[in-house]
């Protein structure tokens, strides 16, 4: 096939970001963690009593990673909502609320990721 015509698949930009924007939450999350080290989903602490938080600054479980990485999406998905608010350029109100739905999705994962950091020094207490 000389001269043959070759054309490589076009590969959409918002696919990209979107994979690079999982991964990125995956990893904050602890996913390599998750992966290598296979942690229990639940603990069972000092009391008796079983805890979805690991009572190890050095360990944690699964669900600590999910709740992280939910936490993570969350900021990152709050940040683009807000960026995408500037783009709105022929009606402010949906500019405004466009931006205030980006602050809270950043506030809430901001709040989330302090509580459950507030949760993993008050058990391993």
């Amino acid at each position: 096939m000389v001269g043959g015509d070759r054309r490589r698949p076009k590969i959409s930009m918002t696919l990209i970001s979107t994979i690079i924007i999982l991964f990125t939450a995956f990893i904050a999350a602890g996913g390599i963690y998750d992966l290598l080290d296979k942690p229990p989903s639940l603990v069972m602490l000092p009391g008796g009593v079983w805890s979805a938080i690991h009572n190890y600054w050095g360990e944690q479980t699964i669900n600590e990673s999910l709740v992280s990485m939910i936490l993570t999406l969350f900021m990152f998905g709050g940040l683009y909502i807000a960026y995408r608010s500037t783009r709105v350029t022929n009606d402010p109100r949906k500019a405004n609320t466009m931006l205030i739905i980006g602050l809270g999705l950043i506030l809430m994962g901001l709040a989330g990721s302090h509580y459950l950091l507030n949760l993993k020094r008050n058990i391993a207490q």
